[in-house]
């Protein structure tokens, strides 16, 4: 059982290997393009803390070394928050809630000036609510910090997804 199972691995990693497979992060020359493709995103400031947050998010993840002087595109991205009350008592007080941050981001390219891509992403984080107002709203401010960061690790994967088939 034990030959069958080393024959069955290595085959299906021969298969692998020949199917074209490439890590999307890597230090092959592929992924060396997407990550400077990545680097030329100028990521236009976005409304409000959530926005400050999924912005210099996405700085960090497309552009560790700084906003490029020259970008070669333009990220812009508009965000919704809403929050609804999921737990609901006898007495109509609710004591869990959802909040949900959607995001819908259009990348264009500078020298044309046309929207090459299109997305969007939605997170959803919870948080209780409870007697103490400041922990409240300090657990509101909790999630909203939580789904940026889903939300800007999406739209980075997303990114790097459309640059690694250009």
């Amino acid at each position: 059982m034990s030959l069958f199972r080393t024959s069955l691995v290595l085959l299906i990693l021969s298969l692998l290997t020949a199917c074209g497979f490439q890590p999307l992060y890597g230090s092959q020359t592929r992924s060396a393009d997407v990550q400077e493709k990545l680097a030329q995103v100028y990521v236009e400031p976005i409304r409000g803390r959530t926005g400050q947050i999924l912005r210099n998010e996405l700085l960090d993840r497309a552009n560790p070394r700084g906003i490029p002087a020259t970008p070669a595109y333009r990220l812009k991205i508009q965000i919704e928050v809403l929050s609804e009350g999921l737990a609901i008592q006898n007495d109509d007080t609710k004591t869990r809630f959802n909040l949900t941050l959607n995001s819908k981001f259009s990348l264009t390219d500078v020298a044309s000036r046309q929207v090459i891509y299109n997305g969007s992403t939605q997170n959803i984080a919870s948080y209780n609510v409870v007697e103490s107002e400041f922990a409240n709203l300090s657990a509101s401010n909790n999630a909203e910090k939580r789904a940026a960061l889903v939300a800007a690790q999406q739209i980075n994967q997303q990114l790097a997804v459309f640059f690694s088939g250009r």
